[in-house]
């Protein structure tokens, strides 16, 4: 059973990476965590006012929903959470911009709900630049429609590509790198071999692909569970994959959330308690709802965030000299 997920695509520019941090796993947030911190603390130190904007020049390359929930969440936090925390400068003061080479944002969404979600992004303080294509990231800032915009911190929140072991199947995969498996989600040319969630390309009813996102990956790893179970008691499945689509959402900051399901297009306070109830909900285990439910409420109410802590690099230490080496007596 194959299911290693995605990982962030930089469009033929690897060389992105190093400057630009995707947001995919654990380690990537904290990495985010430490480098807008880390530049908050920077701007609080510097005397070069350039170099003070450039740190609290926040850049995210990509509009969908991974790119406009954090800079929602980024312009939440710089104005309340940060609020109060340094003495030499002002967090709301951070400038904050989205870059996307489409016409708008949020473009697998309805236009209606794009709009939506837009005003509210300006609402919060951020600065949307759409139709503007990145044509170089590197430690100084990126360069974007021909113009510089210094910035020290530039997360990447635009493209994914499947990991590379779906390639190590020797099976087909599609331009995004997922490997192609029949309606029952098997390799063909690999028997016994399962691929499911972002590493998997399979296709609907309706002839296009099921989407990468949670809610298709958590269907074929149940309908994955259930065939294998068969198959270990001598049954069979006859019944192919079927991909029932819940919607979409994204969270836009606080009280502030856009869903669509077919028809049904909403947005605002209740779409965004709808939002909450439905992440809760799927959480595995009892005790990570209760604890999760907590950390939002307190986040809620008080508008802070449980940690903020900035990593340090590991120092190098010395090795230890002998201890009878230059040793001189003392008087």
């Amino acid at each position: 059973m194959v299911a290693t997920g995605m990982r962030p695509s930089y469009f033929g520019h690897d060389e992105f990476a190093q400057y630009a941090p995707g947001l995919k796993n654990l380690s990537d947030a904290e990495t985010i965590r430490a480098t807008i911190l880390g530049a908050f603390e920077l701007a609080a130190t510097t005397e070069d006012e350039s170099e003070r904007a450039r740190q609290m020049t926040f850049v995210l390359v990509g509009a969908g929903p991974t790119g406009v929930e954090l800079a929602a969440s980024l312009a939440q936090m710089v104005k309340v959470t940060l609020s109060g925390n340094f003495r030499r400068i002002d967090p709301a003061e951070a400038n904050i911009i989205l870059l996307d080479a489409g016409k708008r944002v949020l473009s697998t969404f309805a236009e209606s709900l794009s709009r939506r979600a837009t005003r509210r992004l300006e609402k919060l303080g951020v600065k949307i630049l759409t139709d503007v294509k990145v044509e170089t990231v590197d430690a100084q800032g990126v360069v974007a429609g021909g113009n510089r915009i210094p910035s020290a911190t530039v997360l990447w929140t635009a493209g994914v590509a499947a990991s590379p072991i779906p390639t190590m199947l020797g099976t087909k995969t599609d331009r995004a790198g997922r490997a192609l498996v029949d309606p029952f989600l098997k390799v063909v040319e690999a028997p016994g071999v399962f691929v499911a969630g972002d590493a998997a390309s399979v296709m609907q009813k309706n002839e296009h692909p099921v989407p990468g996102v949670a809610q298709a990956a958590i269907q074929e790893g149940h309908y994955v569970g259930r065939l294998i179970a068969k198959e270990l008691k001598g049954g069979k499945v006859k019944r192919p994959f079927s991909y029932f689509d819940k919607g979409s959402m994204a969270v836009v900051g606080r009280n502030y959330a856009v869903l669509e399901r077919g028809w049904l297009r909403t947005s605002g306070a209740l779409t965004w308690l709808v939002w909450a109830f439905v992440h809760v909900l799927a959480l595995p285990q009892l005790q990570n709802r209760w604890r999760v439910q907590h950390q939002w409420l307190w986040s809620y109410f008080t508008g802070q965030r449980s940690s903020r802590l900035i990593p340090e690099p590991p120092r190098d230490v010395a090795p230890a000299r002998n201890s009878r080496e230059g040793h001189q007596p003392t008087s």
